[in-house]
C-alpha cells in the first residue's frame, strides 16, 4: 500500500495505457473564501471539463504529455472534472468541502499474512469527517498500539520534511493520511491494532481498531 503524490498520476497517464483523471487540489481552504486556486487535472483522455458546485466552467483539450488547468475562486461546495474519450464521458473525479476530523478509520493491504517472522501488512491511517468522508488538511498526532503475533516496525506520513520517529508507536497525519507496518512472529494467531489520537490538543477523534490474522507458514530459506 502506497500514498502516491499528485505526480504520480502524471507518469500513470503517459506512462500506462489505463485511462487516468486525477483532479487536485483538496476542496478544504475555510478561511479562503473567494480566493483563486489553481485547479489541475492530470489525465490521458482527449479532453476534461470542470464544474464548481454544479457550474461549468468549460472544457480543455488535453496536451500530448501536459495537463489542464483552472483559477478557480474557492467557494465551500465541491468541484468535479469529468474526462471525455471520442466523445464521451468515460470517467469523473470530485473533491468535496468536508467538516471536521471526528474519527480515525484502519485499512490493510492484507487482513491475513504468513507467521514466519518476517511477513509484514502495511495499513493506511486516515482522519474522517462525520459524513465518513476523508479530510485532506488533517494533521493529528496518532497513536498506535499492537498487540498478538506481532509487532508494530515501523510508521510514516510522506511527508519529506516529517522529523519524527519511523519506529516509534505515534505518528502525525500529512495530507489526512499515515501508514503503520506490522510484522508477523513465528507462531500463528491474530494481530489487534489500535488507534487513537495522541495528546491533548484538539478535539477528541473515535479512535479506529483492525485484526489482521497469521497463519502458520514454512520457514523461510535462510542462507548458512
Amino acid at each position: 500500500m502506497r500514498i502516491p503524490k499528485d505526480y504520480f498520476y502524471y507518469y500513470k497517464a503517459w506512462w500506462t495505457k489505463e485511462p487516468v483523471l486525477h483532479l487536485f487540489p483538496h476542496w478544504d481552504w475555510h478561511g479562503r473564501e473567494g480566493d483563486e486556486i489553481p485547479v489541475w487535472v492530470h489525465s490521458n483522455l482527449d479532453e476534461v471539463e470542470l464544474f464548481v458546485n454544479g457550474e461549468s466552467l468549460g472544457s480543455q483539450k488535453v496536451p500530448h504529455l501536459g495537463h489542464v488547468e483552472w483559477k478557480v475562486k474557492y467557494e465551500p461546495g465541491f468541484i468535479e472534472a469529468r474526462g471525455s474519450k471520442d466523445g464521451k464521458v468515460v470517467l469523473t473525479e470530485k473533491r468535496e468541502t468536508t467538516g471536521p476530523t471526528v474519527a480515525i478509520r484502519l485499512t490493510a493491504d492484507r487482513t491475513e499474512i504468513d507467521a514466519d517472522g518476517a511477513d509484514v501488512a502495511i495499513l493506511k491511517v486516515e482522519a474522517l469527517d462525520k459524513e465518513g468522508r476523508p479530510v485532506p488538511t488533517a494533521g493529528n498526532l496518532i497513536g498506535f498500539k499492537v498487540i498478538g503475533a506481532g509487532s508494530l516496525i515501523g510508521v510514516g506520513n510522506g511527508d519529506p520534511n516529517c522529523q519524527e520517529s519511523d519506529k516509534e508507536p505515534k505518528r502525525s497525519l500529512f495530507n489526512g493520511l499515515a501508514q503503520v507496518i506490522v510484522q508477523s512472529t513465528k507462531w500463528p494467531g491474530e494481530i489487534h491494532i489500535e488507534a487513537a489520537k495522541e495528546g491533548w490538543d484538539g478535539p477528541e477523534l473515535a479512535g479506529a481498531k483492525l485484526t489482521i490474522k497469521t497463519r502458520r507458514s514454512a520457514p523461510r530459506p535462510t542462507v548458512a
